[in-house]
């Protein structure tokens, strides 16, 4: 019986023996960077410029800015800004499901993509470039202004999902840039 518990106990040993040897390959996300500076900074070091969206993505465009901005910054401080994000949007809508007896489409996908691009704020070094995609589903009713405002709805929801991708993206890559 002794045989055993000593067996049990070199398996403890050897499991806690990994575990902390392992724990200092992992560094917090949002814990300080490689330089020290606090990972909230330097995300809020990011500017996000306007830009001029095609007519068919202004709303979302403008959604998306303004989820990026307060990902990034959501404290509204004022911090001297050292990176520049630029974004490129595609938005896609297909309605998988059509009544039958009205032939309308009963649901819309909204399919949307994200290309970024972190540079400096002279956009002479490219820091870190991506893609993120989302998607999101609204019902179609048959009240026309019921319809815009689901559809409206939908793409707040793709903005803050894409902005949520990018901003744990950039967060990882800046956390271990010096």
């Amino acid at each position: 019986m002794s045989s055993l518990n000593l067996k049990s106990l070199a398996h403890v040993v050897v499991v806690a023996g990994l575990s902390l040897g392992l724990s200092a390959c992992f560094r917090p996300l949002y814990g300080p960077t490689a330089s020290g500076e606090s990972l909230q900074t330097v995300l809020a070091s990011i500017e996000v410029p306007m830009t001029d969206w095609p007519p068919s993505l202004a709303n979302a465009g403008h959604y998306l800015r303004s989820e990026m901005i307060y990902a990034l910054n959501g404290s509204g401080s004022d911090t001297p800004k050292r990176y520049k994000l630029a974004l490129k949007l595609s938005e896609s809508r297909s309605s998988p499901v059509v009544d039958s007896t009205t032939g309308t489409a009963s649901s819309v996908i909204v399919a949307g993509t994200l290309t970024y691009t972190l540079t400096s704020l002279d956009g002479k070094t490219v820091v870190t470039q991506g893609t993120a995609t989302s998607s999101t589903s609204f019902d179609r009713f048959p009240q026309r202004f019921a319809n815009i405002r689901a559809g409206r709805d939908a793409e707040i929801r793709l903005a803050k999902d894409l902005a949520q991708q990018v901003k744990t993206r950039l967060s990882a890559t800046l956390a271990t840039a010096s």
